[in-house]
C-alpha cells in the first residue's frame, strides 16, 4: 500500500520508526523489516542512527536484491540556523550513503535553544523550509515535509505564498488524540496525514475498550492490528516501531475497516497525548 505524495511520488502507507533503535541493533532489525517487506524506513537526526541505518543497508539491499529506488527514507531537523541547514542535509546524505533522501522533515516547530514562546522559532522554521527546499530543488531531498506543526504553523508557511503544502504533516494519532481538525486542515491542503505513536503507548484503556476488542475477534487479529488498520483504513500513514520480527511482520498486515466501524474508534477520542511532542504550545 502507498499513497502519491503532492510531490508526485509515491510514499509507502506503513513504514518501520527507528526511533531508540541504535547501535548494533540496526542491522538485524532492518534485515527482519525487508524480508517481512518493509520499504520505509523513518529516522531523524535526534534518533542517533543515521550512520547505522546507512551502513545497514548498504549491506542489506543487494543481499534483499533491492535498489536504492526501491525503499523510501525519511529523516528529520530541527528548526536551525541558514547556515546549518545545508550541512545537515549533506550530514544526512552521507551518513545514510545515498544521493537524495525521500522524504525531509521539520522534526518539530521549535529548536532546542528556544522556549515555546520565543519569537525566534518562526524565524527558525521559516529559514530552514526555505533552505530545505534550496536542498530539494538541488536534487539532494524529493520531498519536504514536516512533524508537529498545528494549523497556524502550517498558514506561517503558506503566507509565504511558495513552495506550499508541505509533502506530509507527521504528527502523534491514536484514538485517544483523533486531531479531527488537524487531520481535516491537511486533507483539505493535499498533506499526507502520517502518525506516529499509532499505538498510543500500548495504553491498557485504550486496548481494553469494547469496540476495539469486538474487532480484534471479528477480524481475527491482535488489538494492536485494530489500532494500526483503523489508521491505514482512513489513508493516514503509520510508522510503528519494533525490534522483534514476529511484531514487524504483523504490523504489516492491517485490515481495511468498514466506515462505520472506523466511526465508532473515533468515539474513543479524549483528546489525550502520551508523547511530549507539544508543538500546539509552540508560538
Amino acid at each position: 500500500m502507498s499513497i502519491k505524495l503532492n510531490t508526485g511520488y509515491d510514499c509507502p502507507l506503513i513504514g518501520l520508526g527507528t526511533y531508540k533503535i541504535i547501535g548494533d541493533q540496526v542491522l538485524p532489525v532492518l534485515d527482519a523489516a525487508l524480508t517481512a517487506g518493509y520499504r520505509l524506513f523513518d529516522t531523524a537526526k535526534v534518533y542517533n542512527n543515521e550512520k547505522e541505518i546507512g551502513d545497514a543497508l548498504e549491506i542489506l539491499l543487494p543481499k534483499h536484491n533491492l535498489k536504492r529506488e526501491d525503499i523510501f527514507i525519511t529523516t528529520k531537523m530541527h528548526p536551525n540556523t541558514v547556515e546549518n541547514v545545508k550541512k545537515l542535509v549533506d550530514e544526512s546524505l552521507s551518513l545514510l550513503k545515498t544521493s537524495y533522501i525521500d522524504m525531509y522533515l521539520i522534526h518539530y516547530p521549535k529548536s532546542f535553544d528556544y522556549g515555546d514562546q520565543d519569537p525566534m522559532n518562526k524565524t527558525l522554521r521559516i529559514a530552514t523550509w526555505n533552505d530545505l527546499w534550496e536542498c530539494k530543488n538541488a536534487g539532494k531531498i524529493r520531498s519536504v515535509g514536516v512533524s508537529s506543526f498545528e494549523i497556524r504553523h502550517l498558514e506561517e508557511l503558506k503566507d509565504l505564498g511558495k513552495n506550499f503544502p508541505p509533502c506530509c504533516n507527521q504528527v502523534e494519532y491514536h484514538p485517544h488524540f483523533t486531531r479531527e481538525e488537524l487531520k481535516n486542515y491537511c486533507k483539505s491542503e493535499g498533506i499526507f496525514f502520517q502518525a506516529f505513536s499509532s499505538l498510543a503507548r500500548h495504553n491498557e484503556t485504550l486496548l481494553s475498550s469494547e469496540i476495539i476488542t469486538r474487532l480484534a475477534e471479528k477480524y481475527h487479529v491482535p488489538k494492536t492490528t485494530v489500532l494500526l488498520s483503523w489508521a491505514t483504513s482512513q489513508k493516514v500513514g503509520i510508522i510503528p516501531k519494533s525490534t522483534n520480527p514476529e511484531r514487524l511482520a504483523q504490523n504489516l498486515k492491517t485490515v481495511l475497516l468498514e466506515e462505520e466501524e472506523v466511526k465508532k474508534i473515533c468515539n474513543l477520542n479524549l483528546d489525550k497525548h502520551y508523547v511530549r511532542t507539544t508543538g500546539w504550545l509552540v508560538l
